[in-house]
């Protein structure tokens, strides 16, 4: 982005209106006058959201549209910034909160360019309605052989379904477990009834070579269902009860010859965002969880000989207590020492003898440094305040 300043205000109000959405080296420029005071950016006033566009409306088109209902600050169609398409929302900002409350009344529910769309106030993520009421399920490790009609049979009973997809794809092809086990015990076979069975019985090599050819055949290039899908309720309620029935739910299905067992997974689908959110927030929680389970029981013991094993680090420490484990760190391409490891004992009054009676004692003919184990931001943290005391004082004299 950028900033123009103009000696003239009817100049800047001329570039506004006559260069506003003008490409500029293949990109549609977006003009609007500069705010100084972000609060005015920020509160929301006359901010509304528009969803449902046709793919081909730009922001031109869609400031076109909105301006017959007041000033607009700013106006932009939100666009994939791989493939540069629109992804059927935009914004539209106006000046006050009474053209943008006429723009939803007017607008909302009406066709633009074949396709009703939706007009509302724009709410933050974090002010917008319970995430728990849903209506939209995803549900997963389906039978391969369910299509949309069956996927909608089988939750129909909870209530009015708006859609009903099954994905569709090429799925990727794994090998069978046990197959080198099947033709391992196939050639003991044989070998054990060589002897008893005469050469002539043996089947000629033209006839064992037929099989190799029938099941040289090509791949389908039809899609086909990838095991997972979305059902879209008219109703929570709806979608809530299927939730609770169908979650778990087993199946028993046959798939590539074999009977086999299939529980679904039902739940609320989740934007990609929520998904990676969701997953950050569990491995911190868990995180959290390692480290306190540990808190005052683990040590690092540092300035070890290359040549010290676990075992070796798990009898030097035994005699301080009961060891539930001992781990020297390794390089993962080399498996060499890396000069340090971790021993965790069971109670924390057994590590604090360790480190007490441990700490610069000669193995393998070096002194080694026992400390609890922190956190690298917990270390960090205190080298940093360490070295801020120690600039804080200076010579005396």
């Amino acid at each position: 982005y950028a900033y123009v300043n103009y000696h003239q205000a009817a100049d800047a109000e001329r570039a506004l209106d006559s260069m506003n959405f003008t490409d500029i080296k293949g990109k549609p420029c977006r003009i609007m006058w500069s705010q100084r005071d972000p609060s005015v950016r920020r509160s929301g006033v006359g901010n509304i959201f528009v969803k449902n566009l046709h793919e081909g409306i730009d922001n031109k088109q869609l400031y076109d549209t909105f301006s017959l209902f007041g000033n607009i600050l700013s106006c932009k169609v939100v666009c994939d910034r791989e493939t540069g398409l629109s992804k059927g929302y935009g914004y539209v900002h106006y000046e006050t909160n009474e053209a943008a409350a006429s723009a939803i009344d007017k607008l909302d529910g009406m066709l633009i360019d074949g396709k009703e769309v939706q007009v509302g106030v724009f709410m933050r993520r974090d002010t917008r309605p319970d995430q728990e009421v849903y209506t939209n399920l995803f549900i997963k490790n389906m039978p391969y052989e369910w299509d949309d009609k069956r996927l909608e049979a089988e939750f129909a009973e909870f209530g009015e379904i708006v859609s009903a997809s099954v994905k569709m794809g090429k799925r990727k092809k794994f090998a069978k477990k046990g197959k080198k086990a099947e033709a391992k015990k196939d050639e003991d076979d044989k070998e054990d009834g060589a002897e008893d069975k005469p050469a002539e019985e043996e089947k000629p090599e033209e006839e064992e070579a037929k099989p190799a050819e029938e099941e040289a055949k090509p791949e389908s290039t039809e899609p086909e269902s990838l095991g997972f899908g979305f059902v879209n309720f008219a109703t929570h309620e709806a979608a809530a009860a299927a939730v609770e029935a169908m979650n778990d739910k087993v199946y028993k299905v046959t798939e590539d010859g074999d009977e086999v067992e299939k529980a679904l997974f039902v739940g609320r689908a989740q934007k990609k965002s929520e998904r990676q959110a969701e997953l950050r927030s569990k491995y911190e929680a868990e995180k959290m969880e390692r480290i306190a389970k540990f808190q005052g029981v683990n040590l690092y013991v540092k300035n070890l000989d290359d040549a010290v094993t676990d075992d070796m680090l798990r009898d030097e420490f035994g005699g301080m207590g009961t060891i539930t484990s001992a781990k020297i760190m390794r390089d993962a391409k080399t498996n060499n020492s890396r000069g340090f490891g971790f021993v965790c004992f069971s109670t924390p009054e057994d590590a604090t003898r360790a480190v007490n009676e441990m700490s610069g004692k000669i193995v393998a003919g070096k002194p080694i440094y026992v400390s609890l184990a922190q956190r690298r931001e917990v270390r960090r943290a205190q080298l940093e305040a360490q070295h801020a005391g120690g600039r804080g004082g200076g010579p005396g004299g």
